[in-house]
């Protein structure tokens, strides 16, 4: 299940899944993960006994009113990327009313009051609401990989976490990476009192202590564990979120420029967060992963110092050029190798696997697409 945004911060009005990063192969992030998930169906088919009998993996797709009429359109310019129409559907989160700081709503228009989506956490509410469970149910959905669109090397419905979330037997787990440093914006899992539920509490709403707290037995940061928004959840268990989430009615709070009546006005916007739910999760598991093979955000124009475009597919090109390197093959280049490399199609290897008979004893020059 994936969730979607604008792009507005960086530069563009069109959803962020159609942003292309500037990658050889211009695939934008919604064909990237597309392709993932076309690669994980064949890869299932292939470690089938009964190929044929593999189900396809339904993608959701969560918009706003804002992007819901762009990104339908987009994916059927493109002939959904080779996927099935009918295993994509799409839906859209609900907004809330932006207030001023002092409470008052913030006027759109003299007659409208101005709206924003209600967070990625909305995706509860607006399952519910559009009896998505239900669908889910009626296709024989389990399990259910939660992600962000700009992540531009996401391993969609990825395998691995799949049987390390069945394995443990948990209702909810999360992919983590350790920060990078004690001020990188993201949020942490933290223990909320001795054997209490894990929750998460976002980097904006950490004081300066807790974020350069040290745990004396390791020397290392105390709350250390980055939630990168990939998420797994059993299906029993998002019902339940959404009834909890609807009853409790927790919002956050974010500053941001609102669109109004006099032009564009510092106000308030209500959200919910994704990771909301595993504090009504009765067991979660951690899974630590590789923040250079999983973790590429697409939050900033280029020329920010972080989470750029450029930044997203140089480590893509880095990682995909090891890729090519362990299987055997050789990179030639015209720049710096650590300014470039090679682009492995998904349609041709998920996580790095299967490359040897492509790349074994064949050069390849960077920048470019390995694709067969």
């Amino acid at each position: 299940m994936l969730y979607c945004a604008q792009g507005t911060r960086l530069g563009s009005s069109d959803p962020k899944g159609c942003f292309n990063i500037g990658l050889p192969s211009g695939k934008s992030l919604f064909q990237l993960q597309a392709e993932r998930i076309l690669c994980v169906q064949k890869l299932a088919a292939q470690s089938s006994e009964s190929p044929s009998n593999t189900m396809p993996i339904h993608w959701y797709i969560m918009t706003s009113p804002f992007t819901d009429a762009a990104t339908r359109k987009f994916f059927e310019t493109r002939r959904y990327f080779g996927l099935d129409v009918d295993q994509v559907t799409f839906f859209q989160q609900g907004t809330l009313p932006c207030v001023s700081a002092d409470g008052r709503f913030i006027m759109e228009t003299p007659y409208r009051v101005a709206k924003a989506p209600d967070g990625n956490g909305g995706v509860y509410a607006a399952l519910k609401s559009k009896k998505l469970m239900e669908d889910m149910a009626a296709r024989g959905v389990k399990y259910v990989d939660c992600y962000g669109v700009d992540n531009a090397l996401v391993r969609v419905a990825d395998p691995t976490f799949l049987g390390y979330f069945i394995d443990k037997g948990v209702s909810a787990a999360a992919k983590v990476v350790r920060k990078a440093y004690p001020q990188e914006n993201v949020g942490v899992f933290v223990q909320r009192g001795r054997g209490g539920p894990l929750s998460v509490v976002e980097y904006s709403e950490m004081d300066a202590a807790m974020t350069t707290e040290i745990n004396q037995s390791t020397g290392r940061l105390r709350y250390c564990w980055s939630n990168i928004c990939l998420h797994m959840f059993t299906l029993d268990f998002l019902n339940q979120v959404a009834n909890s989430l609807e009853k409790d009615s927790v919002y956050h709070l974010a500053e941001k420029k609102i669109p109004s009546i006099h032009g564009y006005t510092t106000g308030l916007k209500l959200e919910q967060f994704i990771f909301d739910a595993f504090t009504y999760s009765p067991s979660t598991a951690l899974f630590e992963v590789m923040r250079e093979e999983e973790f590429a955000p697409v939050k900033n124009a280029n020329g920010a110092t972080y989470d750029t475009p450029d930044s997203a597919k140089l480590m893509l090109l880095r990682l995909h050029s090891r890729w090519v390197v362990a299987a055997g093959g050789f990179l030639t280049h015209s720049v710096p190798l650590y300014m470039t490399g090679v682009e492995v199609s998904p349609l041709s290897s998920y996580a790095g696997e299967n490359l040897e008979a492509i790349c074994r004893g064949r050069t390849f020059h960077a920048p470019s697409e390995i694709s067969f």
